[in-house]
């Protein structure tokens, strides 16, 4: 078992010689590396570096390697804008993947800094219908949205399950608002209305007012449009508060970041939504490749794979669309090349793009904790 202690050694060793090549192609990213959301900011930054060493490895991209730039936001929208002008003035980056976060990825496109510099960002890890329609001509989105993935919850509640009286625990954000809206709209669509909502504050992640107030209603279902450190010790509190509700969380919630935080006998039962195919089936080519290079990660439990997966998604389309830009390629060869992606197939996985598509998938999965900590579906 390779502990977190010694990946990031190991982390440092990768970021240093990426960043002393002397490389031609420079790809940024801006995630939080430290504060609530540092775990699976630091797991999109370790997916990308593990494409970006397999890339390096085999050469680079025409005999160049990859220089992977990587900032640290802390989760501040401001910080996100800022790092990303750095990465475009300062650092020279040919494109952008994998950014953390609803109200920093649209204070981003708010910002224009993308337009203006007319470079591509591949992916981010927000389903927001605020960053997806209209969204931004320059953000390629490599996962479904948060409006697909409460529907298909609360068919799963309403339909199969027979559930009426559902509340809601969210973050205080434009994510939040984001989910509780598309959440309100799917039940008002079978005439029920929301029971119940709780807040908590996305800088402080304290969940244990929302944790009083949804046990002591007790609904049926909680839908928990939350991050994964917040989810966790909300999960702990409402349940030794003997709260009984099914407990439902969307794609942001970690499943391994909420084992880790409050243990298998809390973490199980939970139900989450998923927008990629699960990261240990072997049946896809392309998580074959991603287990290959990841194996030492995913034997160890210390990061989300499902976010480490989502990060070496992103560097594996912006590395290709490099490729089909041609030799020395420009920021926009790199992104006409994403625009020509059109049913772009990783062998069970389909990612489209085209002149007017940005939404690259539709894929949906309802997952839940298994008593022993892994996912059953």
């Amino acid at each position: 078992m390779l502990r977190l202690s010694l990946l990031r050694p190991l982390l440092a060793c990768l970021s240093l010689t990426l960043a002393t090549a002397h490389a031609d192609i420079v790809i940024g990213q801006s995630v939080p590396t430290t504060g609530v959301a540092a775990s699976t900011g630091k797991a999109l930054a370790l997916g990308a570096s593990l494409y970006f060493g397999r890339v390096n490895a085999g050469g680079g991209v025409f005999g160049e390697p990859i220089d992977h730039q990587v900032l640290d936001d802390g989760y501040d929208p401001k910080r996100t804008i800022a790092n990303t002008q750095e990465l475009i003035d300062k650092k020279g980056a040919l494109a952008l993947v994998s950014y953390y976060g609803t109200t920093n990825t649209l204070d981003l496109i708010r910002s224009k800094v993308l337009d203006n510099a007319g470079i591509p960002l591949i992916g981010v890890h927000s389903g927001a219908e605020s960053v997806r329609n209209p969204g931004s001509p320059f953000i390629f989105q490599t996962r479904a949205g948060y409006k697909q993935e409460i529907e298909r919850i609360v068919q799963l509640l309403t339909s199969n399950l027979g559930v009426t009286r559902v509340a809601v625990v969210a973050q205080k954000d434009a994510y939040g608002e984001s989910g509780v809206g598309e959440l309100k709209a799917a039940l008002q669509k079978r005439n029920l209305t929301l029971l119940g909502e709780y807040w908590y504050d996305r800088n402080d992640g304290n969940t244990v007012k929302a944790a009083q107030e949804a046990a002591k209603l007790n609904p049926e279902a909680v839908v928990l449009v939350a991050i994964s450190k917040p989810a966790a010790t909300f999960i702990k509190k409402f349940k030794e508060l003997g709260g009984t509700s099914q407990l439902y969380g969307l794609s942001p919630i970690q499943f391994e970041d909420v084992i880790a935080a409050v243990g298998k006998k809390y973490a199980h039962g939970l139900g989450i939504s998923q927008v990629y195919p699960y990261p240990g089936n072997a049946q896809v080519k392309f998580i074959r490749e991603f287990q290959q290079d990841t194996d030492a990660v995913l034997r160890s439990g210390e990061y989300p794979t499902y976010a480490v997966f989502e990060g070496y998604l992103s560097a594996r389309l912006a590395v290709d669309a490099i490729k089909r830009a041609g030799k020395a390629p420009t920021r926009s060869g790199v992104y006409k090349a994403l625009t020509d992606m059109k049913h772009y197939d990783l062998g069970g996985f389909i990612i489209s793009f085209d002149e007017k598509n940005r939404l690259g998938s539709k894929y949906i999965d309802l997952t839940m904790v298994s008593p022993t900590g892994t996912l059953t579906r």
